[in-house]
């Protein structure tokens, strides 16, 4: 099996659910050591420790709230001091809470811009700041295509988050380069919450070119093909949404 990021370190935010823990495991069979962030999912954590280690590599969990603006540099200070140098960073840590726009309280477009907009801008800095002193690295965003390239109805808080997220990864492209390369992966249906029945999900598929919902895995495989495949793009927002955003 190739394993194209080998003695490389990632670190992937939100890494104990969904979306972020299939990359993170998706990462270690390609090679990597990992860096599993994690705000509450403890025990899902370790079975992505467990996952990783058994491809042989390294990965240790690290605790924060990224809400906190302290957390960033201080997640970013201890992987380094417990793993060594971050090779890649993937911001995968996100909240995906809806309201309608007017009656959306403050508390929940407070935490939803900290979490999904902040917390990755305060951490790719902190990364970035490592990453340029020893030659450069990667960052991949997870976006959505909720906000950077269509709009949810209900979501205004969190499309907004993630469409400036959008906006930070094309920036910080340009800023960064040529060391660093930052690049995003925005999901479209993607794993389902349980509260979906059998006929949104049919209603779902039928609005998908490829007339299937997607998986977690399919967003792992884009962030992979960020950080070991063409050294020669970045800026790119890769939309994984089966054709959805061309309908």
């Amino acid at each position: 099996m190739e394993r194209p990021l080998e003695g490389k370190l990632v670190l992937v935010t939100g890494a104990g659910v969904r979306v972020g823990k299939a990359i993170a495991i998706a990462l270690g069979r390609a090679g990597a050591d990992v860096a599993a962030h994690y705000h509450s999912s403890a025990e899902s954590a370790r079975g992505v420790i467990a996952a990783v280690r058994a491809d042989g590599n390294l990965c240790e969990a690290f605790q924060a709230d990224l809400a906190d603006p302290a957390a960033p540099a201080s997640l970013a200070a201890a992987v380094e001091e417990r793993m060594g140098p971050i090779a890649a960073l993937v911001n995968s840590a996100a909240i995906f809470d809806g309201a309608p726009f007017v009656e959306t309280s403050l508390p929940m477009l407070e935490r939803t811009w900290a979490i999904n907009a902040r917390a990755p801008f305060l951490l790719t800095q902190a990364v970035a700041r490592r990453m340029a002193a020893r030659g450069g690295g990667d960052v991949v965003n997870v976006l959505d295509i909720g906000g950077p390239l269509i709009a949810w109805k209900n979501y205004a808080a969190y499309c907004m988050a993630k469409g400036a997220l959008g906006t930070l990864t094309r920036c910080l492209a340009l800023e960064l380069a040529p060391a660093i390369r930052v690049n995003g992966v925005a999901p479209g249906a993607v794993l389902p919450g349980a509260q979906a029945t059998s006929e949104h999900l049919a209603s779902l598929r039928e609005r998908i070119p490829q007339r299937r919902v997607g998986t977690a895995e399919d967003v792992a495989e884009a962030v992979l093909f960020f950080l070991a495949g063409p050294r020669f793009v970045t800026g790119q927002v890769l939309a994984i949404d089966g054709g959805r955003t061309l309908v």
